[in-house]
């Protein structure tokens, strides 16, 4: 392909072509999807067998979410994967060799999972959400709100994207993979007894999973305060933006 026919329309088809072909990508939605919704289910039921267990939107929110969690780790390995597996495999050579900018194949590999993974996300968490609103003992009423079942179908894809722009700064699986886990995992859980008391909230209500989480919380009702909404939402995008930007910053300057 000569260098004036490269597009990024081009490119994100290809990254596109390259995603969807592989059985892996769609047994790991499989599998996410099906998490999300039978966990919903399961929790429900379980809540919902015991009499006076509370019946409210906050409530029915985290229980029928409780899933997004665990999905959103194994969505991150998924982006992890996305760009580690080409550098494992040699492809990457072959992929920057047709698009010598190297920093747009990066960005269509962002774009592709979103058009992959968000539509996926987004339809297991409505069933979800009809399956938890069923469960609802009869007599009693709650309401997910759009916004919350719109954010739980959001966050796995938030941060898969920024496992892929960890995989990109990293390149080699088990060291990106490592990473990701400790600090979306560990590292916040650490932050909260190792800082001072005035200080640890604040910080932590910052880290991605945390922003991610606050996207399709309402009202968590803990001591911990989430960042409203739309704060949550301009803090994992601003993750997003940096950590794809060192991501591609690092494909730019080093030699695959």
């Amino acid at each position: 392909m000569s260098a004036h026919r490269i597009s990024f329309a081009r490119v994100t088809r290809a990254e596109w072509g390259k995603l969807i072909v592989l059985r892996s990508t769609w047994a790991v939605l499989a599998a996410a999807a099906v998490i999300t919704v039978g966990l919903a289910i399961a929790i429900n039921i379980n809540v919902y067998r015991t009499a006076g267990a509370e019946v409210s939107p906050r409530a029915l929110t985290a229980q029928t979410f409780l899933g997004v969690d665990v999905i959103s780790l194994i969505l991150g390995v998924f982006g992890v994967l996305m760009i580690t597996g080409e550098f494992g495999s040699g492809l990457i050579r072959a992929t920057f060799a047709a698009v010598p900018r190297r920093v747009p194949v990066l960005l269509a590999k962002a774009v592709a999972l979103i058009l992959v993974a968000f539509p996926v996300t987004l339809s297991a968490c409505m069933v979800a959400l009809l399956a938890g609103q069923a469960l609802v003992p009869a007599g009693q009423h709650a309401d997910i709100p759009i916004r919350a079942l719109l954010g739980a179908a959001a966050a796995p894809v938030v941060l898969a994207l920024i496992g892929l722009g960890i995989g990109a700064l990293i390149r080699h699986t088990a060291a990106a993979i490592t990473v990701y886990v400790l600090s979306m995992l560990v590292l916040p859980a650490i932050l909260q007894p190792t800082l001072p008391e005035h200080l640890a909230d604040d910080v932590v209500r910052y880290v991605p999973v945390a922003a991610a989480q606050a996207l399709y919380a309402v009202d968590s009702g803990n001591p911990f305060q989430m960042l409203a909404p739309g704060p949550a939402a301009l803090t994992v995008l601003t993750w997003i933006v940096l950590i794809l930007a060192a991501g591609g910053a690092m494909l730019w300057r080093r030699d695959p």
